[in-house]
């Protein structure tokens, strides 16, 4: 048993390799055994299920009929999953944001988080209480434990609140124009002493008001200077949320559009990555941070993931039972890492996704066909069960994410990719259901 849970890694005694173990392999057996993989980027995006976007992935196990954001809104999703590998059964390990961006930093999340209080103390998505950091630590310090060079870009940083709804277009507008420089607009920063050790300053945390295309730009800005100087940190963590949507908003992006403004970054990212001196050497990881109990036709949790790099299997499905924690035991057996909690010790890692013969292929970002600058209308050219939609999303809390009321943003966002004469189908989940902030906005002492 303790061989099959991995847990003989925490025995005081050598453990022999497993007779097929390849010397140099993309992911070792036991950490510390070396790997080609040297630097690894980790994408966290904003709350989608996997029929939600690859619903029409036929080769996997998909339900086209719950499909809501297809190839036109996300191309770049679908791209990769087809030229890298279809993962078409990983699950969140969490049950929204307060949960979930405790597991893909931790491994773990302690009971104020599994069992939310947050109402009269905070909801700790961002890093920003101290009753949700686990013993264990978090994933940056055990990389900094292990003398690797970490940069994190958003990634559990406190959200930014001081901005404005019309910033979103303004700031398309000059990313549309080409040439913008958005480094130093923002300052973000965090309490928490090792996560500020390694923050990007000026790149933005949490707010659905700042495009990804800009984030993409400002990650893309740092990578010249990489190439420049011939270094590339170890790990990178780095914060994609504008998936997340603001419902139908009136004034605001579409959810299409924000999706596509995600999945747009997303692919440019990758190019960038892709098409880098590191690549060689490179794992990228793109994972939702839960999937906000959004439909799919096998579970509420079951979610997004997407690899790629060199070393994945070329236009392959891996069907293996993966969770968040798969991700974190495959960063830490290709870096060298200690375990961060039981959880991520005994978690099955990714390695069937892989190969250990390179394929340098780079990837090509593709424009979705779904404009990025499409807006909700104002409410006053709105009727029926639209504009109730619309005014609906208006009243909630949008500065933080998850702190809405899921089953209605849900329906809301059914409705607007499906029509609203569309049957909302019924919602399936496992063993655990989501706990959300979910209260009626009206209620609210936060507004």
């Amino acid at each position: 048993v303790a061989d099959n849970n991995h847990m003989r890694l925490g025995i005081a005694r050598p453990v022999i390799p497993p007779p097929n173990f390849v010397i140099g392999s993309a992911v070792p057996g036991h950490p510390g055994e070396p790997s080609v993989i040297d630097h690894i980027v980790y994408i966290i995006r904003e709350n989608r299920s996997y029929d939600q976007i690859l619903g029409d992935e036929s080769q996997g196990n998909s339900d086209p009929s719950l499909l809501m954001y297809g190839k036109d809104v996300t191309p770049n999703a679908h791209a990769l999953a087809e030229q890298f590998v279809l993962l078409d059964n990983f699950y969140a390990s969490g049950g929204n944001s307060a949960d979930g961006h405790q597991w893909i930093t931790q491994a773990n999340e302690t009971d104020y988080t599994l069992w939310p209080g947050y109402l009269g103390r905070s909801y700790p998505f961002d890093g920003s209480d101290p009753l949700a950091y686990s013993n264990g630590g978090f994933l940056w310090e055990d990389a900094l434990k292990a003398r690797k060079s970490v940069k994190v870009y958003g990634e559990f940083a406190p959200a930014l609140r001081k901005i404005d709804n019309a910033t979103r277009g303004q700031l398309l507008d000059e990313w549309n124009k080409g040439g913008k420089d958005f480094s130093n607009r923002w300052k973000v920063s965090s309490q928490i002493p090792s996560l500020q050790q390694v923050l990007v300053p000026d790149y933005p945390s949490f707010t659905n008001l700042i495009p990804d295309v800009v984030r993409a730009q400002i990650f893309r800005r740092d990578l010249k200077t990489w190439e420049q100087q011939g270094t590339m940190p170890n790990l990178i963590m780095m914060q994609l949320n504008c998936d997340h949507t603001m419902g139908t908003t009136p004034g605001i992006s579409t959810p299409e559009a924000m999706i596509a403004d995600n999945d747009y970054a997303v692919g440019q990212v990758v190019e960038s990555l892709s098409h880098s001196s590191f690549w060689k050497n490179m794992l990228i990881v793109i994972v939702e941070d839960d999937a906000q109990f959004g439909v799919d036709h096998v579970d509420g949790h079951r979610t997004v993931a997407l690899l790629a790099s060199p070393y994945i299997r070329r236009h392959s499905v891996d069907s293996t039972i993966y969770s968040h924690t798969s991700v974190s035991k495959t960063i830490e057996q290709i870096l060298g890492l200690a375990p961060l909690s039981l959880f991520d010790l005994i978690a099955t890692d990714l390695r069937a996704s892989f190969q250990d013969v390179a394929d340098m292929t780079p990837y090509k970002a593709e424009l979705p066909k779904q404009s990025l600058f499409a807006i909700t209308p104002l409410v006053t050219s709105l009727s029926g069960s639209v504009k109730k939609d619309a005014l609906a999303s208006a009243s909630m809390n949008w500065r933080v994410p998850d702190a809405v009321p899921t089953g209605k943003l849900n329906r809301i966002l059914w409705r607007a990719a499906k029509g609203p004469s569309v049957f909302y189908p019924v919602t399936r989940q496992g063993v655990f259901a989501p706990l959300s902030n979910d209260i009626d906005d009206a209620d609210r002492d936060d507004k």
